[in-house]
C-alpha cells in the first residue's frame, strides 16, 4: 500500500512553490528512500510490479508468442490469442496493452530507485546502497527489451513521473543503448547470490550478476538481427556467454539431467534457472497451471497447444516426452478428468488426430504437483486455474545457445566450444545429460551451424518460454517464410493447412505490434504508420 501510493502521487506535478516545501512526511520520491526501510519497500514493489507483464489472469506479454509456428490457440472466442497467431497485430489488444501498461508502471518504480536511492546514503553501506539501485537498472532494461523487441519505437522514459504526453518514440537503437548502458550497471553492482531466507533472494529468484550477464548476451545476440543487424555484436554476445560458460560450476549453472526434470514444481528454483519470476497464491500467481493449456474435454480451458507441423518435426528422445502431450485416457470409452497416474498400460488412450481440435498440447506445465501439493490432474476439476508456478526467464541452456550461434557467426566458423555447447543440449534431449551419439554433425560452415542452432533453440524452448521462437523468426527475419505452408527454408516446418488462415500476407510490418490505442489517443506522436 505505501509503495502504491509513492507511484501513484509521484505521477502529479507540483508548482514552483510546493517545491520549496519540506516534503518529509509526504510519499513523494524526493522524501522518501531515506533507510533501508523505505529501500525494502520500494524493492519489493519493485518485484511484485516485474512479475505482472510475465503471469496472472491473461497472457499479457507472453500472447507475441502465438506469432510463432510452435504455438497456436484452440480456443475460437479468444480473439486476442487467434489476431497473433494470424499475425494480425492490433493496437486494441487487451493482453498486449496490460503488459505494456505493467512495463511501464515497474519502469515508473525503478526510475524512482535509481533517481533517489542516494538519499539513504549513510544508513547502509554503499555495497548496499549499489544492490538497490542495480536490481532497478536490471529490471528498467529487462523491460525494456521486452518492450523494444515486441513494438520497436518505444516512449523510452527515466523520470519517476507521468508519461509525457508529447514525447517521441525513440528509435530501437537508442533504446538498446540504453538498455546496454543500465545492464552493464547491474552486472557490476548485483552479488552472484543472494544470503538469506527471502523467497525473491534465492539465486535465480532475484535479480543477479549472472542474470545481467545472461541478457546482456540476448541482447547482443538479439542486437546481431533484424531490425539493426549489427553483426559486430555476435563477438560482444560470444564474449558475454562464454563469461557465464567459463565459470559455470562457480556460477552453480548445470543442465538439468533430464528435460522433465525442468518443469517439476518443486524446487521453485532449479540449478538450470539463470533468473526466474518467482510466485505465490496471494501475493501474485502465475498463470502456467495445468489447466490453462488442457483440453475442454479433459476440464482444460484450452487456451494454447502446439502447430501440427511443429510437433511433426520435433525429434523423438526423451525432451518430446516432456515437450508434449499428444495421447490422452480414455475410461470407459470417454475422456477422464482425473486419470490415474501412472495410467495402466491395459487401458485405451485418444490420439491427438481424434481430438476436438486435432493438435497435440504442451506437457510442460501439466508436470508434477501444483505449489499447493495438488496432484498432477487434481486442476482438472477446480474452478481455479492459476498457480505459484515458477516462470523460468532464462535457462542456463539458452546461454549455452547462445554463445553457439554467436562464436559460429563472429569468428565464422564454429569452434569445439560451440559444438560443445549445442552438443551438450541435444544429448539431454535425446537420452539425458551424459549420453552420447546424438551430437551435431562436425564440419559445418557458420551458417548451417546458425542454422542448427536456430532449430535446436525452437525445440528446446518451444511453447510459452522467454526465449520465443516468436523472437528468433523476427532477427532471423523469417516470419513471412514460416507462414507458408512449404517454406523457401527447409529447417522450417510449414503452416498445416488445419491451423487458422492467414488472410493477410505478413511483412515486415507484421514484425511488431502497435502501440496501445489509449496511448496513441493520449500522445498521437506514439502512432505508427
Amino acid at each position: 500500500m505505501v509503495m502504491t501510493g509513492l507511484v501513484i502521487l509521484s505521477a502529479c506535478s507540483p508548482n514552483d512553490e510546493f517545491l520549496k516545501e519540506k516534503l518529509y512526511g509526504k510519499l513523494f520520491p524526493e522524501s522518501f528512500f531515506r533507510n533501508p526501510e523505505e529501500l525494502n519497500l520500494a524493492n519489493n514493489a519493485l518485484y511484485s510490479s516485474f512479475n505482472g507483464p510475465f503471469s496472472g489472469d491473461d497472457s499479457r506479454f507472453m500472447i507475441a508468442f502465438f506469432g510463432g509456428d510452435d504455438l497456436t490457440t484452440p480456443y475460437s472466442l479468444q480473439t486476442a490469442f487467434i489476431q497473433n497467431d494470424i499475425l494480425v497485430h492490433q493496437a486494441s489488444n487487451s493482453q498486449m496493452r496490460s503488459g505494456y501498461n505493467g512495463a511501464y508502471g515497474t519502469i515508473n518504480i525503478a526510475n524512482a530507485i535509481i533517481a533517489n536511492y542516494r538519499n539513504a546514503e549513510g544508513t547502509l553501506s554503499n555495497e548496499s546502497l549499489l544492490q538497490f539501485a542495480g536490481q532497478a537498472h536490471f529490471a528498467r532494461a529487462y523491460l525494456y527489451f521486452w518492450l523494444v523487441r515486441l513494438f520497436n519505437e518505444i516512449p523510452y522514459v527515466t523520470t519517476a513521473r507521468a508519461m509525457d504526453r508529447t514525447i517521441m518514440p525513440s528509435p530501437p537503437e537508442e533504446v538498446y543503448e540504453h538498455i546496454i548502458a543500465d545492464l552493464k550497471l547491474a552486472e557490476e553492482w548485483l552479488p552472484q547470490s543472494w544470503n538469506g531466507i527471502d523467497q525473491l533472494k534465492h539465486n535465480g529468484g532475484a535479480f543477479t550478476k549472472g542474470a545481467a550477464k545472461a541478457t546482456l548476451a540476448s541482447v547482443y545476440l538479439t542486437m546481431a538481427g533484424y531490425p539493426l543487424k549489427k553483426t559486430e555484436y555476435y563477438q560482444l554476445a560470444a564474449e558475454k556467454a562464454k563469461e557465464l560458460i567459463d565459470k559455470e560450476s562457480e556460477y552453480g549453472y548445470r543442465l538439468l539431467d533430464h528435460c522433465a526434470e525442468l518443469w517439476s514444481p518443486f524446487p521453485q528454483i532449479n540449478d538450470e534457472v539463470v533468473f526466474a519470476t518467482v510466485y505465490n497464491k496471494i501475493g501474485g500467481y502465475s498463470g502456467r497451471a495445468p489447466k490453462e493449456g488442457r483440453p475442454a474435454q479433459f476440464g482444460g480451458f484450452e487456451g494454447y497447444c502446439s502447430e501440427i507441423n511443429f510437433f511433426l518435426r520435433f525429434p523423438v528422445g526423451e525432451r518430446r516426452e516432456a515437450t508434449f502431450v499428444y495421447e490422452f485416457p480414455l475410461e470407459s470409452g470417454h475422456p477422464t478428468a482425473r486419470p490415474v497416474i501412472p495410467w495402466p498400460e491395459d487401458k485405451p488412450m485418444l490420439p491427438w488426430q481424434e481430438m476436438y481440435f486435432g493438435h497435440p498440447y504442451y506437457n510442460k506445465m501439466w508436470e508434477s504437483e501444483d505449489s499447493y501439493g495438488d496432484t498432477r490432474f487434481k486442476l482438472l476439476s477446480d474452478s481455479e486455474w492459476n498457480s505459484g508456478r515458477t516462470n523460468q526467464m532464462i535457462r542456463y541452456a539458452e546461454v549455452l545457445l547462445i554463445y553457439a550461434e554467436a562464436q559460429a557467426m563472429a569468428d565464422g566458423t564454429p569452434n569445439a566450444l560451440a559444438y560443445d555447447c549445442i552438443n551438450r543440449v541435444r544429448n539431454r534431449a535425446f537420452a539425458g545429460v551424459g549420453s552420447i551419439g546424438n551430437e551435431l554433425q562436425p564440419g559445418l560452415n557458420a551458417t548451417a551451424f546458425r542454422d542448427s542452432v536456430f532449430v535446436e533453440r525452437g525445440w528446446e524452448f518451444a511453447g510459452f518460454e522467454h526465449a520465443s521462437r516468436w523472437f528468433d523468426l523476427v532477427r532471423f527475419e523469417l516470419v513471412e517464410d514460416a507462414a507458408k505452408e512449404t517454406p523457401v527454408n527447409h529447417f522450417l516446418p510449414g503452416r498445416s493447412p488445419k491451423e487458422w488462415e492467414i488472410i493477410i500476407t505478413p511483412t515486415e510490418k507484421s514484425y511488431f505490434f502497435p502501440i496501445p490505442e489509449e496511448d496513441v489517443l493520449l500522445n498521437p506522436n506514439l502512432r505508427k504508420d
